[in-house]
């Protein structure tokens, strides 16, 4: 699990270098997300004040003091490493964005337009932190580009394939129409929704009382079968499921189906590999690039990322290379389009390689399974490269690109 605090609901927070009109921006934006002082210090006394006060987040005055405050950027990243850093200014400048980011900012935002990236970016923070704790498992988060592209069966099979050597938890954090249970063919007694209202007490003792266990030994933290069970889930809540889940399994898997909730972001937030699922179509890959703005824009960086293709064949609509050179991402692995296997497995409730562990699907399964359980992204090649300006045609108008 990635680098996981201590799961707190308000991230603590020193401000450097705010005039009045700032400090009332920031007090009405993060009261609900942050333990705000009354007062903000001079960039003179900041490194002091950070080292003494150990803060999640730093919320640097960006307009007044442009050069000091990249200074102290510089400074702080040396004597903090796990710190959050946020520039705050009166104005979007391009010039200064790129100023900042370069020196280690990790968002710099304008008020109130940027109200909501400020509190993503500090409720983030009170998750993460520079702090050893315990060996924790894997966290591995699965996400569609968009419905219908199979993530729920990848990340079942993959997760079953691990727990044949492995102890494994597959949690479903699809809290719309999730489908862990029924593609695995197991009948939960208890669900994650039974589990939520006692999240601060749960261990593995709770753990393993709660979930399902497929034949293939892996356990699963399902959804109820009647969605409207479902009241309001709290981050902090699902932070807790899936820090104790770390705590006792090797490997976590995730499912968030293509929801952008607080669940979702707060998985991919400690996800140690976000595996990104599209297939080989037009729409799909489209809203794959779209996903991936989304996570840039998020701050969950790239190097997390595993791009998976399914159902890819010879005749493919969009080519494997054509999707590297368009997202800017390598893909990690692709999975065979067998419909006949795959619609079998479906409708018994069986793995793939149990109706044919010849098949090709069966086959690129494995191969995910290798790669992602070493950490890796598959390729060992270079990056691919940044999306081109595109001069017209099919990719131009798939991206948006104009002439």
């Amino acid at each position: 699990m990635r680098n996981v605090g201590t799961g707190r609901s308000a991230a603590s927070v020193v401000l450097v270098g705010l005039d009045n009109e700032e400090m009332g921006h920031v007090r009405e934006v993060l009261a609900a997300e942050a333990q705000l002082p009354n007062t903000s210090v001079s960039f003179g006394n900041a490194i002091d004040t950070v080292k003494r006060a150990k803060p999640d987040v730093v919320i640097v005055g960006f307009n007044q003091a442009k050069d000091a405050a990249l200074a102290l950027g510089q400074a702080l990243l040396k004597e903090q490493t796990g710190i959050t850093l946020v520039a705050l200014s009166k104005k979007s400048d391009a010039n200064d964005i790129l100023a900042a980011m370069r020196v280690g900012f990790k968002e710099y935002v304008v008020l109130p337009d940027d109200a909501n990236r400020l509190r993503q970016a500090v409720k983030g923070a009170a998750y993460t932190s520079s702090e050893t704790e315990e060996e924790k498992g894997q966290v591995t988060v699965f996400v569609g580009a968009k419905g219908g592209v199979g993530t729920t069966f990848i990340c079942t099979h993959l997760a079953s394939e691990l727990a044949a050597i492995h102890r494994v938890l597959c949690i479903d954090l699809d809290f719309g129409v999730g489908d862990c249970a029924s593609m695995l063919d197991v009948q939960p007694k208890d669900t994650i929704v039974d589990l939520l209202p006692r999240a601060d007490k749960i261990d593995e003792r709770v753990l393993n009382s709660t979930v399902a266990v497929h034949k293939s030994k892996l356990h699963v933290l399902a959804q109820p079968s009647e969605l409207q069970k479902i009241d309001d889930v709290k981050a902090d809540d699902v932070y807790a499921v899936i820090n104790a889940a770390a705590k006792a399994y090797q490997y976590v898997i995730v499912d968030v189906g293509v929801r952008w909730d607080e669940p979702a972001v707060l998985a991919l937030s400690v996800a140690d590999q976000i595996v990104l699922v599209t297939s080989a179509d037009v729409i799909s890959v489209r809203d794959a690039y779209r996903r991936l703005k989304l996570f840039e824009h998020n701050s969950i960086e790239k190097d997390r990322i595993r791009l998976v293709v399914n159902r890819y064949s010879a005749n493919a609509f969009v080519r494997k290379e054509d999707i590297e050179a368009n997202l800017g991402i390598k893909v990690t692995c692709t999975i065979a389009d067998d419909p006949t296997t795959v619609d079998q497995a479906i409708n018994e409730g069986k793995m793939v390689r149990v109706v044919n562990k010849k098949s090709d699907v069966a086959r690129d399964i494995s191969q995910l399974v290798a790669i992602l359980a070493d950490g890796g992204d598959g390729s060992g090649a270079p990056a691919a490269p940044e999306p081109e300006e595109a001069s017209g045609g099919f990719f131009a108008k798939l991206f948006g690109s104009k002439k």
